[in-house]
């Protein structure tokens, strides 16, 4: 008897749901405002989205702030290959040394696999990659008022010139991008 109700129940709240007082309407029955009208207002101009989203340019040695957070870029390397491992043919590893900090009042998790893109003079990217004898490690959870200092590598082309890394910690958001020496 339980299930009877239950499934009774259930078939109501579907046909609500299904019935609802909503009508869709072809484009063409809608009523579009007459071409040769001009509206005014007082609201502030809106900014172009290139505007909003133009990223500023620093240089190693810089503090970047993006919200609560900055960003040092303290210096550059390149790793070398061990017995096991080693860049592709024509590659090498590229590792950038930064230090994040938390100026916030919350936790911050940082992810270098999302927020850093290193491109080259041609605008290629490269995203990061997993390298070996790295010093530290910038990934994960930054206490507020903390800092973490480590390296990042990417796996670039041995010939690669004006790097810049690019650092996009909110999608769509306020974006910074360091020259780097290279």
């Amino acid at each position: 008897m339980k299930r009877f109700i239950s499934v009774l129940i259930f078939t109501g709240v579907l046909l609500l749901v299904g019935c609802s007082g909503y009508i869709p309407q072809k484009a063409a029955e809608s009523t579009p405002y007459p071409s040769n009208s001009i509206t005014k207002t007082n609201a502030p101009k809106t900014p172009d989205i290139s505007e909003e989203t133009a990223a500023k340019i620093f240089n190693i040695g810089d503090i970047v702030r993006l919200n609560d957070i900055t960003y040092t870029v303290n210096s550059i390397r390149e790793v070398p290959e061990n017995r096991f491992l080693s860049p592709e043919n024509g590659n090498i590893w590229y590792a950038i040394d930064i230090t994040i900090e938390n100026k916030s009042h919350e936790t911050f998790n940082f992810n270098s696999m999302l927020m850093f893109t290193l491109f080259d003079g041609e605008n290629l990217s490269y995203d990061t990659a997993i390298v070996p004898d790295l010093k530290g490690n910038v990934d994960g959870e930054i206490a507020p008022e903390s800092s973490l200092r480590g390296e990042v590598a990417f796996e670039i082309p041995q010939d690669a010139k004006d790097l810049k890394l690019e650092i996009d910690p909110i999608l769509f958001g306020e974006k910074a991008i360091i020259k780097l020496d290279r």
